[in-house]
């Protein structure tokens, strides 16, 4: 970083005009670049379109929203991780100190479990529609187009997360619906 910064002062110091030119259109094409990767990382659906009108070719389209999305995953699988257990921890800890003693009371075996809900939304209802009618290969395959990463991956963990290889499902369907949805949008 220190030599990239020392080659941008470099050349602000000369007075070449296309040197500047060509510094600020690299900078504009990785913020370009960033964006499409940021974008397939958490809503993948739409970072086709976005790769397409920055004027990226099939090919760069393909490779940066794969990587963009399976880097997403990879993130989001690890903080799901991370978020789930420290629920389990902390959770007896601010009942200890917040709840009354009737939701004290609630808590099995020191952790915290939630009571069977009687009322469903209709946000609960899909998802558990999801679950049961498609399983492990709905979540997978939906997860890129539908749910979009962050959804369909927090639930491939919390779910799923006993069975090998989620992580490498996960990136399968993400580079078919990459191929999928670019192959679309660059023929119509």
């Amino acid at each position: 970083m220190y030599l990239l910064m020392q080659t941008f002062k470099l050349v602000l110091r000369l007075n070449c005009p296309h040197l500047k030119l060509m510094m600020v259109l690299t900078a504009y094409s990785i913020f370009k670049l960033l964006q499409v990767f940021l974008v397939s990382a958490i809503k993948f659906m739409f970072a086709p379109i976005l790769s397409i009108g920055y004027g990226f070719n099939y090919f760069q389209t393909v490779l940066l929203t794969t990587v963009g999305g399976i880097s997403g995953i990879l993130f989001l699988n690890f903080l799901s991780k991370w978020l789930i257990a420290l629920y389990d921890k902390y959770c007896p800890i601010v009942y200890r100190y917040f709840a009354s003693e009737a939701q004290q009371a609630k808590l099995i075996n020191g952790k915290c479990k939630k009571e069977p809900r009687k009322k469903f939304t209709r946000r609960n209802k899909s998802i558990i529609s999801l679950r049961t009618k498609y399983g492990f290969i709905g979540i997978i395959l939906l997860t890129p187009v539908l749910l979009s990463i962050p959804i369909g991956t927090f639930l491939a963990q919390k779910y799923y997360s006993k069975k090998n290889n989620v992580l490498v499902y996960l990136s399968i369907s993400v580079l078919f619906w990459s191929f999928a949805i670019s192959t679309v949008y660059f023929l119509f």
